[in-house]
């Protein structure tokens, strides 16, 4: 195999929603909106989808009863390009679920995501102690922002829970080395934005974002990434550092401070019956 001197690795870490503000996190955004009980006889009819009748019923920021929803979806495929070669190197996973829950006013937090059949090239990956080609994610939060407001496309940060910026994932593999990933990812949430749903979709669909960037004087490459920020909000994207011979720096997780990474792949989620949007 040749050596590849720059590589990075992306991990798929979905449906992740912080209680501690992210980087790239909106400084005005949408929040989780419920339709409550509220006064009889006023307000909007049950659903909050038409005002007057009989009323009792008023759109409010909240997430119903504060249950986890659950969420599930198919491939998985995470990207990784190679300054100097240009080339991706994806890493494949057929399946994952997990979950987490809605918090008020716009967070989500305890999220959890196990990806199953994962390898790259060919070879398996999986996290210290879990199960052959099974990757799970650290315990994940963040939060809802703005994609672009003016036509209602919303979005979902993910970053660490416990801190920030730090690493999302641990995994190893075979025929890579050992592998994390820090910073954050977006995706778009839909079916949820504007109207209410007990089912919706977080949508990962990485792409050139940043355009050409310098590597090295004089050198440039186009790195396949995720939306890298939300509207009022400053650039954080995923980083990959990877640790194993095939870097040409086998003792130590290169390069430093991870290189521009992305996913792809759609979140079906379940849980209780919110909308995204602002009052």
């Amino acid at each position: 195999m040749t050596r590849i001197k720059v590589l990075g690795l992306a991990l798929f870490a979905v449906f992740a929603f912080s209680a501690l503000a992210v980087a790239s996190a909106s400084a005005s955004g949408p929040d989780w909106l419920e339709c409550a009980k509220g006064t009889k006889g006023v307000g909007y009819e049950k659903g909050c989808t038409k005002e007057g009748g009989k009323g009792g019923y008023e759109l409010k920021i909240g997430v119903g009863k504060g249950k986890a929803f659950k969420s599930k979806g198919g491939k998985a495929v995470l990207h990784s390009v190679n300054p100097e070669s240009g080339i991706d190197i994806p890493v494949e996973c057929a399946s994952f679920k997990g979950g987490g829950t809605a918090v008020a006013p716009n967070l989500v937090v305890k999220v959890t995501t196990t990806f199953s059949k994962c390898k790259a090239l060919g070879a398996p990956c999986a996290s210290a102690g879990a199960k052959k080609e099974t990757i799970e994610t650290k315990t994940l939060a963040g939060s809802l922002g703005w994609i672009n407001k003016a036509h209602d496309v919303a979005g979902t940060d993910l970053a660490d829970e416990a801190s920030p910026g730090s690493y999302l994932a641990e995994f190893t593999c075979e025929a890579l080395g050992e592998i994390r990933t820090s910073g954050s990812v977006i995706g778009e949430n839909q079916e949820d934005v504007g109207k209410f749903s007990k089912t919706s979709k977080l949508v990962f669909a990485p792409g050139p974002y940043l355009g050409e960037v310098e590597y090295a004087p004089g050198k440039k490459y186009t790195p396949i990434v995720n939306i890298p920020e939300f509207e009022g909000g400053s650039p954080d994207i995923l980083k990959t550092e990877v640790k194993g011979s095939i870097t040409g720096h086998p003792g130590e997780f290169y390069p430093e401070g991870g290189i521009p990474s992305g996913q792809e792949g759609t979140s079906e989620q379940k849980g209780e019956d919110l909308e995204i949007g602002e009052l």
